[in-house]
């Protein structure tokens, strides 16, 4: 009986463990994440107020305490002398012939032995998240989204009509083989 009892719970904790692992490990799926998490406010944050936001109060306290900890988990990873401050890139929002919006960037600087691993552009609408692999689907086949096309010559973002006026952040994530990350972020307002 206490075999059959011990079974049980070694069965049990098993499976918990289980479920735990799989919901912590799941992995991001080859599309974009687009989530519209307020999109009944498609004007501008300096335009509407913070008043429009909804739950502006308990977001921007979320977002310093997971600004804290992001920052606090990087410090952790990372015993490397590489920082953020390394990291230069350059956002072109001129004019251009081509229909559509978009703007362009361009990454001039990186620490040694770290590569650009995701994209991401959030904003009060809207948050936009690419792999490089996405971005390289996106320069050949002109998707909304970020892109890399001409054998990598060319780097950008394409965003809808709906999303012009909106200000965001343009994040870009740069991982090493040890899975150190840094992270370097633009506020721009989408022409």
């Amino acid at each position: 009986m206490k075999q059959v009892i011990k079974g049980s719970a070694l069965y049990t904790v098993v499976l918990c463990m289980v479920i735990v692992i799989s919901a912590c490990g799941a992995k991001n799926n080859k599309e974009s994440v687009q989530e519209h998490a307020y999109p009944q406010s498609k004007q501008p944050i300096e335009d509407a107020g913070q008043g429009s936001i909804p739950n502006a109060e308990a977001k921007n306290k979320n977002d310093q305490s997971s600004a804290k900890d992001e920052e606090d988990k990087m410090q952790t990873q990372s015993n490397v002398a590489a920082t953020s401050e390394e990291i230069n890139i350059v956002i072109d929002q001129s004019d251009k012939p081509s229909e559509g919006n978009s703007f362009d960037f361009a990454i001039k600087q990186v620490p040694k032995g770290y590569s650009l691993t995701e994209m991401r552009w959030t904003s009060n609408t809207v948050t936009i998240v690419n792999t490089m692999q996405e971005a390289i689907e996106h320069g050949g086949n002109g998707e909304d989204g970020f892109y890399f096309s001409g054998n990598g010559q060319f780097s950008g973002f394409i965003y809808s009509d709906e999303m012009k006026g909106e200000r965001g952040k343009a994040i870009f994530v740069f991982t090493n083989d040890k899975g150190n990350i840094l992270m370097s972020e633009k506020e721009i307002r989408l022409k």
